[in-house]
């Protein structure tokens, strides 16, 4: 009877974690695309098979090929389920980790219970949803904590055979979690600091004769671990700096006390960061998303039943401590936090990075069960149940709603890329090869040139340009400095090869897309006549005239975006009008852009960047139509930077005659009247 109560009372734990990681993972997860190197990545599988990955991960990790390989075979294309195996890997990561804190405080159940709870819906890790490229991490993770979970029951085994076996696993699997994240290399502190905390209890005699014991302990443990440091630094070249751990702290000859000073510094913030600001500034990040009334509802909902649960966890694992709290667990568990917490950063910093939690949460990981080691202990040292409970409950509260705001933006992101790349299939109906595009997001930033080349290969070449290696057909520019000064001068084509992947980077062969602002449409530059929104970014300003509408082709199918990668085609609104009425212009089509902006405006459809009444406007003056001209000039004139654009290009036109030329000076030019 009394196994049968604890049988149901962990199977009611582990349901009840599963529940405050659906609340906090799951709602936007269906919504989520491609982030990032995701582009870069898919575009790869897709266009060559599984096997690109192998390619592109020799040169640093080539055990994450494997995963990656595997993880296409079963997901293909489509991010969903890549994001469901992120959170099944992050769920079974919790367990693992509960795990082994149950086995080293087995009298703490409820401590315990909240030091799973807490590591579940930890908050430093802001790029769940980029659960393409971050499926190593996951995977990494719940195998390291796997081995230390695997390593401590070894330890309690007292059967020689399951021991073995329990070894073998734990062996294995550091060596796996190694390969696919060398960074997380602190878990092999963490997994000797608990061996150790466990020889101080069981051994006695003098400080150096536990740490010897520790250290005989550990001994076995270590072999996974050491074998894959003797392959990666004696045998394993790898050809990317970042991940050079040799190469990173040879920089420590040049100023070692610079260095040094510098290294401490970036740890301790760190590890500072990682233990007590990570409930907070994170959610700052992300506090900016505007929320409708039913979002703010269905948080305030969702954030109420998450602190709820966790209000049931303790209060369940409370009636299971029936015997009496043993002596100096806090003590343990503070200073087994704050070596794990310090080993953790420890890679990251002597590889001259640093964990934030905008662009480099991943590097919070390893750290993160000791943070919330740390956090839980000082929890259960306030004097009143009452006062654990609300501190538990502030810290669901602020990790619950970071995540789902991360989600809510992460979902908003997906839907704008979309909408965006949709808008310029409906302008496009293909592109010619080698051509090198120039875009500006409204949504996001573009940090690197596969944000642009890779969705518009997936939608116009899905294919590789040479069958023998990845070459993607379209490439793409970021316009840096540099790019920038290379595309006013024509310079050269660059070819770049990065991870196996070869593009190039044509600097007189550019077509620029840009949507200025959030809610308006893509625009398609014409360098012969750039007509520029007002709220348009300077340096693509500059770039204008050298875009290129001669890249834009006109296939009689023309090229749609695959709704795996993109979504369903949205609803044709003002932007779906404006884009068909600009193609219809460069084709010579001009009843047909007229036709299109009374359809649009019939359906009470308008523009929000009034640069895109321009199509209409031009159409109307080649047509000698000075009525539709005066119907639309007023949303043209109230922009004076856009006015002054509308006269020059309308007057450059080819074909009006002398009283539309007139009739446009009158309108557009004369802006004083």
């Amino acid at each position: 009877m009394k196994n049968q109560k604890r049988f149901l009372r962990k199977g009611s734990l582990a349901i009840l974690l599963i529940l405050i990681a659906g609340i906090a993972y799951l709602p936007n997860l269906p919504n989520f695309g491609y982030f990032n190197d995701d582009w870069y990545l898919m575009y790869a599988a897709n266009a060559s098979g599984p096997g690109a990955f192998e390619g592109i991960y020799s040169i640093d990790r080539p055990a994450r090929s494997i995963v990656m390989a595997a993880a296409f075979s079963l997901f293909g294309m489509d991010p969903l389920y890549y994001n469901l195996s992120a959170f099944l890997f992050r769920v079974l990561g919790a367990f693992a980790f509960l795990w082994t804190v149950r086995n080293l405080w087995p009298r703490q159940t409820s401590v315990t219970a909240v030091m799973a709870l807490l590591f579940l819906i930890y908050p430093g890790f802001l790029s769940t949803p980029n659960a393409i490229d971050y499926q190593a991490q996951q995977i990494s993770l719940f195998l390291a904590l796997f081995s230390i979970a695997v390593s401590v029951q070894a330890i309690f085994e007292s059967r020689l055979f399951v021991k073995v076996l329990l070894w073998l696993l734990a062996t294995v699997t550091a060596i796996a979690y190694l390969g696919l994240v060398e960074y997380f290399l602190g878990f092999e502190v963490f997994r000797l600091a608990l061996i150790f905390v466990l020889a101080l209890r069981t051994s006695s005699g003098k400080i150096w004769q536990r740490v010897t014991r520790a250290l005989t302990v550990y001994a076995p443990f270590a072999i996974g671990s050491l074998s894959f440091l003797v392959w990666r630094f004696f045998i394993f070249e790898s050809e990317r700096k970042a991940t050079d751990i040799g190469a990173q702290i040879s920089q420590l000859g040049e100023s070692p006390l610079l260095v040094l000073a510098r290294w401490g510094v970036t740890l301790v913030q760190d590890s500072f960061e990682s233990v007590f600001l990570t409930w907070g500034i994170p959610l700052t990040s992300v506090w900016n998303v505007a929320l409708r009334l039913r979002e703010m509802f269905l948080a305030g909902l969702l954030v109420s039943i998450a602190v709820g649960i966790s209000l049931l966890i303790i209060r369940l694992e409370t009636q299971a401590e029936n015997e009496a709290e043993p002596p100096g667990w806090r003590k343990e568990a503070l200073w087994l936090g704050l070596v794990s917490v310090i080993a953790g950063f420890v890679p990251v910093v002597l590889s001259n990075r640093e964990a934030n939690f905008y662009y480099f949460s991943r590097y919070m990981l390893a750290s993160a069960p000791g943070a919330v080691i740390i956090v839980t202990a000082i929890i259960y040292s306030l004097n009143t149940r009452l006062a654990r409970q609300v501190a538990v409950s502030l810290l669901v509260v602020t990790a619950v709603l970071t995540h789902h705001l991360n989600g809510l933006s992460s979902a908003r992101t997906t839907e704008a890329m979309r909408n965006f790349w949709w808008q310029v299939s409906w302008r496009i109906p293909q592109l010619r090869p080698e051509t090198t595009l120039v875009a500006n997001y409204s949504h996001d930033s573009i940090e690197e040139d596969y944000f642009v080349w890779g969705p518009a290969n997936l939608i116009y070449y899905p294919e590789s340009s040479d069958p023998e290696r990845l070459k993607p057909v379209v490439g793409a520019a970021v316009l840096t400095r540099d790019n920038l000064i290379s595309i006013l001068n024509q310079d050269e084509p660059k070819r770049i090869v990065r991870r196996s992947i070869i593009t190039s980077m044509n600097y007189d062969n550019i077509l620029i897309l840009s949507q200025p602002v959030h809610g308006a449409c893509v625009q398609v530059i014409d360098g012969k006549l750039p007509l520029l929104s007002g709220f348009e970014q300077y340096d693509l300003m500059l770039a204008a005239a050298s875009s290129n509408l001669d890249n834009i082709s006109y296939a009689e199918v023309p090229s749609s975006p695959p709704t795996i990668v993109f979504g369903q085609e949205p609803e044709h609104g003002w932007c779906y009008y404006y884009e068909k009425a600009a193609l219809a212009y460069q084709q010579g089509n001009l009843q047909e852009v007229l036709a299109l902006g009374q359809e649009a405006r019939k359906k009470g459809f308008s523009a929000t960047d009034p640069v895109e009444w321009m199509p209409f406007i031009q159409a109307a003056a080649l047509l000698g139509d000075q009525q539709e001209i005066l119907a639309l000039a007023p949303k043209i004139k109230k922009e004076p930077f856009l006015a002054r654009q509308a006269c020059e290009v309308l007057s450059r036109m080819p074909e009006p005659n002398m009283e539309m030329k007139a009739f446009i000076t009158q309108t557009f030019c004369n802006l004083e009247e």
